[in-house]
This record gives structure tokens, C-alpha cells and sequence, in this order.
């Protein structure tokens, strides 16, 4: 299961390649394009609710070091009751100190 916002994020990242030069316009697009195959097949999608933007934020006030983003992977995590799977070892440590259950890697 993934949220809406990691779209919003694999486009960021795809665009930050090209800019920096790691890879080209048809290299961006064939990825994004490859993933929003994959995670419209084997992902169920997760909305974003207005309450998630809230217990994101109040996320972000606790001891964890959280980036905005996150913090909303990690609200909607929580009202799922979804077990969180990040290789991000800051997001990682910060649904431990959450207390949101996850995969170790």
C-alpha cells in the first residue's frame, strides 16, 4: 500500500535526476511511467485525508527529526493501522519513536 503522495514524490525524484544530470528525459519518463504501472497493479492507493495533514504535524513537533513528507506517510500509516517499509533510516527510526509498526530491513 502506498499513499498518493509517493507519486508526488517518485515525479520530484525522477525530476531531480534530469536536473542534475544522473539520467535523461526518456530515462525519467520510462521510470515514472514503469512505477505508476507497477503501483497501479500491485499497490492499493491511500488517500490523504485532511486529518493526516494534522497528526503530520503534530508528528513533526515530537523528538524524530521528520521532514514534512513523511510525516504525512507516516499519519496515514498510523490511521491504516499499516505497518510502515522505508529503506529511509530517518523515517524508519522516527515510526519506532511513533510507536507505528514496521518492516526492519
Amino acid at each position: 500500500m502506498i499513499s498518493a503522495w509517493t507519486l508526488t514524490e517518485m515525479a520530484s525524484i525522477g525530476g531531480i535526476k534530469q536536473r542534475t544530470g544522473a539520467i535523461d528525459s526518456r530515462t525519467r519518463q520510462q521510470a515514472l511511467a514503469h512505477f505508476q504501472r507497477f503501483a497501479s497493479t500491485h499497490l492499493n492507493m491511500a488517500e490523504i485525508e485532511p486529518a493526516d495533514f494534522r497528526t503530520a504535524a503534530v508528528f513533526i513537533e515530537t523528538p524524530t527529526d521528520l521532514r514534512a513528507g513523511d510525516a504525512l506517510h507516516l499519519a496515514v500509516a498510523r490511521r491504516l493501522g499499516a505497518r510502515v517499509a522505508s529503506l529511509d533510516k530517518r523515517m524508519s527510526a522516527a515510526a519506532a519513536v511513533l510507536g507505528l509498526a514496521r518492516y526492519d530491513f
